[in-house]
């Protein structure tokens, strides 16, 4: 592998994202103490590789749990970007992973992303949610639909701050 001291931050996560490297993240992190939470959210959430994929998404792909795990530590960290190519969020991205290639970590990544607030309703460009990507996998169906109500919730009782466009609510 190259050094690493040729590598810009952007490629760090990248390459912390794809081998679940997550010290490259702290390294990166290391390297913005002078920047505000604003601002190191800004990065992270632009980050991507050649084919477009967020953070999230390369380490879902990878079962890259570790990492994903320190990049939701980072305030303001976007937990729902879309692919370019079908829209997928990173929970259709593993699950897909879980079904795949490993259920136990794919399962370990949903459910970790659920608890950070990735939203399970969320429909890629063929208008399949995460859950309709489990197929016969209960426990992630489970965790995926538990989710899903949970937000559901919120989003009642929150009495307007939920208005994304997502679900009416029944005061339309």
């Amino acid at each position: 592998m190259a050094d690493d001291e040729g590598a810009s931050p952007r490629e760090l996560v990248v390459e912390a994202c794809r081998r679940d490297q997550f010290h490259l993240i702290e390294q990166v992190l290391g390297g913005m103490e002078d920047k505000t939470n604003e601002q190191v959210a800004e990065f992270f959430n632009g980050v991507t590789d050649s084919m477009g994929n967020y953070a999230l998404h390369i380490c879902a792909q990878y079962g890259s749990w570790e990492t994903m795990d320190h990049l939701f530590d980072i305030q303001y960290f976007e937990c729902d970007p879309k692919t370019r190519l079908d829209e997928d969020t990173p929970l259709h991205i593993a699950v897909r992973y879980a079904i795949e290639k490993d259920p136990e970590v794919g399962a370990h990544m949903v459910t970790m992303m659920c608890d950070a607030g990735c939203d399970p309703r969320v429909p890629n460009k063929h208008g399949q949610k995460p859950v309709d990507l489990a197929f016969n996998n209960n426990e992630i169906k489970a965790t995926l639909q538990q989710a899903a109500y949970i937000m559901a919730e919120d989003l009642h009782n929150t009495d307007g701050a939920g208005s994304d466009g997502g679900e009416p609510s029944d005061s339309d």
